[in-house]
């Protein structure tokens, strides 16, 4: 008999103000016990979606049905991703940060990705004003492997998110930049914990 799992979708409007987090029914198991695969595709991006009351922490405002342990542990990685963003937003918008918050939230290729970029925006005398929107979703979730490990998938939308002079605020975006484009982490439980190991952006896909 197929047993059907759940498609866990997060709508943001901003990073680090965490959206009404709802729970869909979307296909059926994978093969391998432990592991829920989502089925389907995205639906509409944040942009026409559900509206994000602002918080001041990752859990604040969020409410969402659970459905087993895979519905409450996609709950956990989707916050774990979001905090991750208000982690980089913050971090990007002052010229003298260090990045400490995301150390907290993502390690390997991921931190070592942002903070690169970090260092790049301070030596160009840049921050970035305003703030992305995402619509994320857990695509693969494996709670039977050691550790266990999460597949989230994001429509980022950076319309709103600009580099600017880090004295006087005038925007110094790139010429043809990329406004809108498909984003995939990687995650992985620490402890009780989860943490961004891998970021990739599929530049040649949009959303």
């Amino acid at each position: 008999m197929r047993r059907c799992k759940a498609l866990l979708r997060l709508r943001a409007v901003g990073v680090g103000a965490v959206a009404l987090l709802t729970l869909f029914a979307a296909g059926c198991a994978a093969d391998r016990p432990g592991v829920a695969a989502r089925i389907g595709t995205p639906g509409p991006s944040a942009a026409g979606g559900i509206v994000a009351a602002p918080s001041g922490s990752p859990d604040g405002g969020v409410t969402a049905p659970t459905d087993g342990p895979e519905g409450a542990v996609g709950r956990v990685v989707l916050r774990a991703y979001q905090a991750w963003w208000a982690a980089q937003v913050q971090a990007d918008a002052r010229s003298d940060s260090t990045g400490t918050q995301l150390r907290i939230y993502s390690t390997g290729e991921a931190l070592s990705g942002v903070l690169a970029s970090l260092v790049s925006l301070h030596e160009a005398k840049l921050v970035m004003s305003g703030a992305p929107v995402n619509s994320p979703v857990v695509a693969k979730l494996d709670l039977s492997g050691t550790p266990q490990s999460a597949v989230v998938e994001d429509c980022v939308d950076v319309t709103g998110w600009h580099q600017a002079d880090a004295v006087d605020g005038s925007v110094k975006d790139p010429p043809q930049r990329l406004e809108r484009y498909v984003a995939s982490a990687e995650m992985r439980a620490n402890g009780t914990t989860w943490m961004v190991v891998e970021f990739n952006r599929e530049a040649g896909r949009t959303c």
